[in-house]
């Protein structure tokens, strides 16, 4: 299978694929400011929650988007996007993590990576086109917007994330094609348990590719862990090699 990118986030067995993937996981401890009167976006190597409050609304299924930023080629256009988009409310969107990645554990190098939530998956598609909401933030990048920035959005309907706690790690994964499903399932089982939440789902729509390595993503996923050291330390453990074997997957 091909599982793309992965950075330290959280998948529900559920929802997984199967076979071994392209894994490309980022770890990645987030905390975004707004700075500049919210011009700018500042990450740091450690944090949680970009706009600190968990959502308050009940448990329940959400719509995200799961982003991979694999370059940004003008900060200024693009900051100035992600600033105009802070500030559209209509559809509920909250970003969830913004951060730097630490490391690509598997597939295409990537920069940076984000979460973003609405209430419903529907939202997460319908925000996207809107000319009162994020396709007015969108529209600062030009056309076409990889002269600005290579990125990678995929929507996914998943349980609401639980809150996030400072200087927390996440994988949060891009998974291109699942090819044995039985065997990436019997990998999902053993790993999933290793990390302490997880949010994933089938991709129902992907906005934008990336670029020249543009790919249709099938599955997206993320895995909180306790820090991004943890993240980082995973894959060598035993008890994450054990899993990855139980799926025929070692490399």
């Amino acid at each position: 299978t091909d599982n793309r990118t992965r950075r330290t986030g959280s998948p529900t067995l559920a929802n997984t694929d199967a076979g071994p993937k392209k894994r490309c996981p980022i770890m990645a401890e987030s905390t975004k400011e707004l700075t500049d009167e919210g011009a700018k976006v500042t990450t740091t190597v450690e944090g949680s929650d970009a706009t600190a409050a968990a959502p308050a609304e009940p448990a329940g299924k959400k719509g995200y988007w799961i982003i991979h930023i694999l370059a940004i080629k003008d900060e200024q256009k693009f900051f100035a996007h992600l600033s105009l988009a802070n500030s559209k409310t209509k559809y509920g969107g909250k970003t969830r993590i913004f951060a730097p990645v630490k490391a690509t554990l598997k597939g295409d190098p990537v920069a940076y990576c984000a979460v973003i939530e609405f209430p419903s998956v529907q939202a997460a598609i319908d925000c996207w086109d809107d000319e009162s909401d994020y396709a007015e933030a969108r529209a600062l990048l030009g056309d076409p917007e990889t002269d600005v920035v290579d990125r990678r959005v995929c929507v996914i309907e998943a349980d609401s994330l639980p809150e996030l706690k400072p200087g927390q790690g996440f994988w949060i994964n891009h998974v291109h094609a699942v090819k044995i499903q039985d065997q990436f399932m019997a990998y999902a089982g053993q790993s999933i348990p290793l990390f302490s939440s997880a949010t994933m789902g089938p991709v129902v729509h992907q906005h934008v590719g990336a670029g020249a390595t543009s790919y249709t993503v099938a599955f997206a996923a993320l895995f909180g862990l306790e820090s991004a050291q943890a993240g980082l330390d995973m894959p060598a453990s035993d008890a994450y090699t054990a899993a990855k074997a139980a799926g025929g997957m070692a490399e």
